[in-house]
């Protein structure tokens, strides 16, 4: 199950996960729901636990898939590099939007591996779009966040739709009912 889009758990900061933690249990449960859902980014706040950590699969893009399938835990930016490049993002708590959105073609970034390993890298292109779309959602922003003012007003019949429960999916949605859009 996936929380909908205006649940709370999108709108805070996630947990960091502490290194006494065993994260092998939630891998496998985040893994499991993308092989559902077929998205290549799922993060904890899609399945309602508000974590820095997120699975990326490339294989689920649409007509550009690669091997890249990776685990982030705890990531941080250290720094991006120009040029920003506009690209379709789509969020499986928002399904059926897609938004144009303008990232840097490449980042570095800190973070722990699955085997909770700090790890420093350097990523291009579409993993590092996935990347930061990952960042961005534990940290409380949403791709309609990175939308100019007249686009967020140009998806809100949308947003308005789902909050309604009136978006289908081949996947279970959660909403949370004190949030609705106006």
């Amino acid at each position: 199950m996936i929380q909908a889009f205006g649940n709370e758990i999108y709108q805070s900061v996630g947990q960091k996960l502490g290194d006494k933690t065993q994260p092998s249990e939630l891998i496998a449960q985040l893994q499991e729901v993308q092989k559902k859902v077929k998205h290549p980014l799922i993060s904890a706040k899609h399945i309602g636990l508000s974590l820095q950590i997120f699975s990326i699969d490339l294989n689920f893009v649409k007509h550009e898939s690669t091997d890249f399938k990776k685990i982030f835990i705890n990531p941080e930016l250290i720094s991006s590099k120009a040029p920003l490049v506009s690209m379709l993002e789509d969020d499986v708590s928002i399904p059926r939007l897609t938004v144009s959105i303008e990232r840097p073609k490449q980042i570095e970034i800190s973070f722990l591996d699955e085997n909770l390993t700090q790890q420093t890298a350097v990523f291009s292109e579409l993993a590092a779009r996935w990347i930061l779309h990952g960042i961005d959602q534990l940290n409380g922003i949403s791709i309609i966040d990175k939308l100019n003012k007249h686009r967020q007003r140009s998806v809100k019949a949308h947003l308005k739709r789902l909050s309604e429960h009136k978006i289908e999916t081949n996947y279970k949605l959660e909403y949370d009912i004190r949030d609705k859009v106006d």
